[in-house]
């Protein structure tokens, strides 16, 4: 199962075809998946998953999780849904009206003691663990009014009033109520903004709360700091939620915060389409990666603003193309819905919050449908940013702590990150503890047993696990260098913790690190990874030794999908690859390349810096020497060339010159 394009339009859509008639198709094909596994009218819309181990409902579930798996098969397809009714009120899929189905599951859904009641707050709570106060429901009422606003005709305005009483009162309970305080406090602002818009008195006192708070998790460069964390949860949920608040209630209740709002949005857009390749293509990052092509819906978010700024051409450019990206590929599919994973079914990504119909929060995206035909982002030619403009390809934002590279010679995007902390052990852990993320190649699962994919990991001796960073410190970027720190098994102190200074700049077809290792226990041996590459086909490895300049070796990895190779230069003392089974989001099989050193013995003046490069084309093009091999020149401050102290000048064969400098880092750090 995957989605076809018929008929595209190449004319408007040069880069995708897609124009708004070929998003409406697509709604109908992710609702024909879904509907397939509706038995009749009265049923609810429970889909399968992969595995009952993962994810919930599972066996260690309490009773109300079952209630929120039927609350998220509902109000998560209806994101998808709404906005096709908006547009054709009489669709029909899989037999079933759409309108009909939606308009008595909502009502039912919400109606005391009929068999689909979705439970009461003090119901969940009989059956809800110790101190657990904020539940799934209220994530779900936030985008039940989403839909009923999309498609208002259709549904909500063919209720009786006593039926708008009754839905409005579950809605109420569930936004007065207890929630998370990171972006959850835009559920419940959502939800009392449609019951007011709709006549409904609210706590104006508590909306405000609410919106007081999300606006105290700006940042800076468009970016809210969701929790203790930077990731997607700012664009597909802070910068959707923001403007359709704004619309709702924020303009005419709260000018002030919605002014704030707004300005944040268009920041945000002018920076953040840089985060797609050159197919607008999403990078696998952060928590909740099964929303995939929902990162791209603050573009079309931002045209519902009064004064929206984004660009409509490259908006709808990457929002189809990043819709695309896993529309069109069967194996992001389990039994005809999105599966929990980005591409295949791939149980490492998933939280413990998600369920089966957890990745339809995809459908933010199709935000844009409500827009009119006649409005530009459906007008406007197809654009594709940076990678026509051939210009402006490096990006620092440094209130997030991101670093963006669009890498015009293969088309790929690659960013660093920082200001991440993580407990030891916490299983979202590997995604976002990476030196570097690909837009082309996904990471990969840890194995805690020695080598891991775009991250350093550390085993001392007598050791059952090996260490991965839990805390990156962001420094800053300066004179085009990225200066960051990373501990590994960090607590609550820095003595005596083991870390590295990590210092990386771009360079054609990648980046290149020097990071010097201030670890001060031995002995220990520390691996760096490079990608991994997917084996569904057959790899070639290849061995490259530089006779000149900086004395590179590299090792290359060649399949159909691409190139991955791994050069040292310093510090390391061997590298070798190795196959790994079930790391991998895009093959049960992967290869990564590693470098590897030890260190055995206390206070010994050896190499302290550790300077590598890792690079990856789009194609099986063979790698000239200047692509593989970019240093010409190495030059230490002290005389033993160990990176003990003191600047290190790392020249490039393309006549460029970098000083790596750590001097004042310790005073820059910020997480």
């Amino acid at each position: 199962m995957k989605f076809e394009i018929i008929k595209p339009d190449y004319e408007k859509n040069p880069y995708t075809g897609m124009g708004r008639n070929h998003w409406l198709e697509v709604s109908h094909f992710y609702l024909e998946g879904i509907f397939k596994h509706v038995k009749s009218i009265d049923s609810p819309i429970i889909v399968p998953k992969h595995s009952d181990e993962v994810g919930y409902p599972n066996p260690t579930s309490p009773a109300w999780r079952l209630a929120a798996e039927r609350f998220e098969g509902l109000a998560r397809s209806f994101l998808i849904a709404a906005p096709l009714l908006h547009n054709e009120p009489e669709a029909v899929v899989g037999g079933y009206a759409l309108k009909t189905y939606y308009k008595q599951a909502i009502l039912n859904g919400a109606t005391p003691g009929h068999p689909s009641y979705l439970l009461s707050l003090e119901q969940i709570m009989e059956t809800a663990e110790n101190g657990e106060r904020a539940f799934q429901h209220t994530c779900e009422c936030a985008s039940l009014t989403i839909g009923l606003y999309m498609c208002k005709s259709v549904i909500w305005d063919t209720y009786t009033q006593a039926e708008k009483d009754t839905i409005a009162a579950y809605l109420s309970e569930f936004g007065h109520s207890y929630t998370g305080h990171h972006n959850w406090r835009l559920f419940n602002m959502l939800i009392l903004a449609f019951l007011s818009m709709e006549g409904y008195t609210i706590n104006e006192e508590t909306m405000r709360d609410h919106a007081a708070t999300i606006l105290s998790y700006y940042a800076g460069d468009g970016w809210y700091r969701d929790g203790h964390l930077f990731d997607y949860y700012c664009p597909w949920a802070f910068h959707v939620y923001g403007p359709l608040w704004n619309v709702w209630y924020g303009y005419e209740k709260e000018p002030y915060i919605a002014s704030k709002i707004e300005a944040y949005s268009n920041t945000f857009v002018e920076t953040y389409p840089k985060f797609f390749d050159q197919d607008a293509h999403v990078t696998m990052w952060g928590r909740s990666s099964i929303y995939r092509s929902a990162a791209a819906a603050p573009l079309a978010a931002n045209f519902l603003l009064k004064k929206a700024t984004a660009n409509a051409g490259l908006a709808r450019r990457i929002a189809s193309g990043s819709l695309l990206q896993f529309a069109t590929k069967e194996e992001c599919f389990y039994e005809g819905v999105p599966s929990l994973g980005f591409y295949k079914p791939f149980s490492p990504l998933v939280q413990s919050y998600s369920c089966a119909a957890s990745p339809f929060w995809l459908a933010n995206t199709f935000v844009c449908l409500y827009l009119p035909e006649d409005h530009a982002f459906w007008t406007a030619k197809e654009e594709n940013g940076v990678w026509e403009e051939l210009n402006d390809t490096h990006t620092v934002l440094d209130a997030p702590g991101i670093v963006i590279d669009n890498h015009l010679e293969n088309g790929f995007t690659e960013f660093r990150t920082g200001k991440i902390s993580m407990s030891v052990g916490n299983t979202s852990l590997n995604s976002y503890s990476r030196v570097a993320f690909h837009s082309g190649f996904t990471w990969e699962d840890f194995s805690y047993e020695g080598e891991e994919t775009m991250q350093y990991s550390l085993h001392y001796e007598g050791r059952e696990r090996s260490s991965i960073p839990n805390l990156i410190l962001y420094g800053r970027e300066k004179e085009g260098i990225l200066y960051r720190k990373q501990y590994f098994d960090y607590v609550d102190t820095f003595q005596n913790q083991a870390s590295i200074d990590l210092a990386d700049f771009a360079i054609p077809y990648g980046h290149l690190r020097v990071d010097k290792m201030r670890i001060p226990d031995k002995p220990y041996r520390l691996t760096l990874g490079s990608y991994g590459m997917p084996l569904d086909d057959e790899v070639t490895v290849q061995e490259r030794k530089e006779m000149g300049g900086a004395k590179g070796k590299a090792i290359i990895l060649k399949t159909s999908h691409g190139q991955i190779a791994l050069v040292t230069y310093k510090g390391f003392d061997n590298m070798a690859t190795k196959r790994r089974k079930d790391v991998s989001p895009v093959s049960d099989e992967s290869m990564l390349i590693y470098a590897e050193t030890t260190r055995k013995v206390h206070y010994a003046y050896k190499d302290y810096v550790l300077i590598s490069a890792i690079l990856t084309k789009n194609n099986e093009e063979e790698w000239t020497d200047e692509e593989l091999f970019p240093v010409a020149k190495m030059t230490f401050t002290d005389k033993e060339q160990c990176g003990g102290y003191g600047p290190i000048e790392i020249s490039l064969k393309n006549g460029e010159s970098y000083t790596v400098d750590y001097e004042g880092l310790e005073g820059h750090l910020r997480v």
